[in-house]
């Protein structure tokens, strides 16, 4: 590519198609490299448009590319980052991730053409922007110019579209010694995956049998799936550059689907090795929350986001109020935050009784399970001890390490919200909640009542929908006419900011979808999957 070593100017942007057919699609393998891509000069072009911007966040800096640098090596046409977690960066505003790409020969010069998929990400919040990068190392090991696109995102409230040429450096590195980089974990592209065509073919369904356009904006849809078992039936990504080429390596914000899972998830597993602990009570393990009104609060009253303590009990109405908006966005030290979360709602009602949404619930959960562990175990931080091993034997993606800490000495997970997936990482989540939904051991029982809600474990959440929550999950209830089954279906699902839901469905099936639009509709999928496998 001309622009890429300066023979011509960068005056536009360039399609994914385009891209495809000129530096991945058809072309011979490189042979294999190992070197440390930089950069941090300036931009030589660049153009930087903002498409949403609800919250104020716009900022000139927004437009400079963070410095960064990062070890990679190539192998049969794959380039395999080093690092495919959140890198922090220099940056005001923005970190970086980068995921598994492809190494090239270009038709026409013999130069190894380099693609890697991106993501800019929000530090301090979970919005992802996603991209590609190009560049071409010469048989000489000079590195041309990089090019940077971003034409897509999981972010409802900032959206914009960038294109940008930058100097790089390219320093080559002997390939044995870096061996290491391909490791199980980074070389291997696990995902068998079909096109969800297949199973609208399969089963004569039409293509809106899950993901409904006529309720949920196409153009915000990031990704949807739906796993039957090892099938996984997975749509494309679309950008506003056409279809990403990279799926298997788009970087997924989990917003609140954190909840169940580091929150939840987290609590069996230390369950397991420790013995129940839902029911210790909050003001004993937090100090910063020795108030009266917390006197009787447990953990599993955190979880159940049934502290007794609200403003508003309407849904909604706490979790978009000043005080819960300060708590997350603004204030960015575990003390300013804990300060916040223990002090934010006066108390209404006794605990255990009445659900209200605050996300600052579970961040004083994260808080009360690190602190336990301090007072009672060897280990003091859930995610890097319980967590991050539990994904590790299930073979998750380096990205799935990823977790937003506050920023300080503490570096407390956030808990609530702020982890990162892979899209294979999402059939894994399915395996592991399905095992736990038919599981009647008492392992993962926290997890287990979460997975098999109904009116005396749960509490009502939006009632004219028929939502509930249980232990960091919520669940819809069906009449049982719907499916003519002899009892009302239950159905527990995760949910997340801006449109993500991920939902479990007795027949052993599982439905998802990120978004960024506000929709939150995966009616048809029920119905659909019951068409598939009856649910009774």
């Amino acid at each position: 590519m001309d622009v890429l070593w300066g023979n011509e100017n960068l005056s536009n942007t360039f399609s994914y198609e385009k891209i495809k057919q000129t530096a991945i699609i058809g072309l011979q393998d490189s042979d294999s490299v190992a070197g440390t891509l930089s950069v941090n000069k300036n931009a030589i072009g660049r153009g930087y448009k903002v498409l949403v911007d609800d919250r104020n966040l716009y900022k000139k800096n927004h437009e400079d590319f963070p410095n960064f640098s990062i070890d990679f090596i190539s192998k049969e046409g794959k380039a395999y980052p080093s690092n495919s977690k959140v890198i922090k960066t220099s940056h005001p505003f923005w970190n970086i991730q980068f995921g598994i790409g492809t190494t090239k020969i270009d038709r026409i010069s013999s130069n190894t053409l380099v693609v890697l998929p991106f993501s800019l990400v929000h530090k301090n919040a979970n919005c992802v922007h996603s991209g590609l990068a190009i560049f071409s190392i010469s048989k000489v090991n000079t590195i041309s110019n990089i090019l940077f696109e971003i034409a897509s995102e999981t972010c409802a409230y900032y959206k914009f579209d960038f294109v940008g040429l930058y100097p790089a450096s390219f320093s080559k590195l002997d390939i044995k010694t870096k061996q290491d980089t391909l490791n199980r974990r980074t070389q291997v592209i696990k995902g068998m995956t079909n096109p969800i065509e297949d199973l609208y073919s399969k089963f004569s369904l039409n293509n809106n049998s899950f993901l409904n356009s006529n309720y949920v904006n196409i153009s915000n849809v990031s990704l949807f799936g739906v796993i039957d078992g090892n099938n996984h039936y997975v749509s494309n990504c679309n950008t506003r550059l056409g279809e990403f080429p990279f799926c298997d390596q788009l970087l997924l914000p989990s917003y609140s689907l954190a909840k169940s899972i580091a929150g939840s998830l987290t609590l069996s597993l230390i369950e397991n090795e420790f013995g129940p602990i839902e029911n210790l009570l909050v003001n004993d393990l937090v100090e910063e929350c020795s108030q009266r009104k917390w006197k009787g609060v447990s953990l599993n009253d955190l979880s159940d986001m049934a502290t007794g303590q609200y403003i508003n009990a309407t849904h909604d109405r706490d979790e978009s109020g000043a005080s819960s908006t300060q708590f997350i966005f603004n204030l960015l030290t575990h003390k300013d935050k804990l300060n916040k979360a223990c002090k934010a709602f006066p108390r209404k009602t006794k605990p255990g009784r009445k659900f209200v949404y605050h996300t600052s619930d579970t961040y004083i959960l994260g808080t009360a399970m690190n602190n336990f562990l301090t007072l009672n175990t060897n280990y003091d931080d859930y995610f890097s001890d319980f967590l991050i091993p539990f994904f590790k034997d299930y073979d998750f993606s380096q990205a799935s390490e990823s977790v937003l800490r506050t920023d300080d000495k503490i570096n407390q997970p956030y808990t609530g919200w702020g982890m990162f997936f892979l899209r294979d990482d999402l059939q894994l989540i399915s395996k592991i909640m399905h095992k736990a939904m038919i599981d009647k051991t008492s392992s993962f029982s926290f997890l287990q009542e979460a997975l098999n809600p109904n009116k005396d474990n749960s509490l009502v959440a939006i009632p004219s929908v028929s939502i509930y929550y249980n232990n960091g999950f919520w669940s819809r209830r069906f009449d049982k006419s719907a499916f003519n089954c002899k009892e009302d279906v239950w159905i527990p699902f995760m949910s997340g900011f801006g449109g993500i839901t991920f939902a479990f469905f007795p027949n052993g099936m599982t439905y998802y979808y990120f978004s960024d639009g506000y929709d939150y509709a995966w009616e048809s999928a029920v119905f659909s999957a019951n068409a598939i496998k009856p649910f009774c």
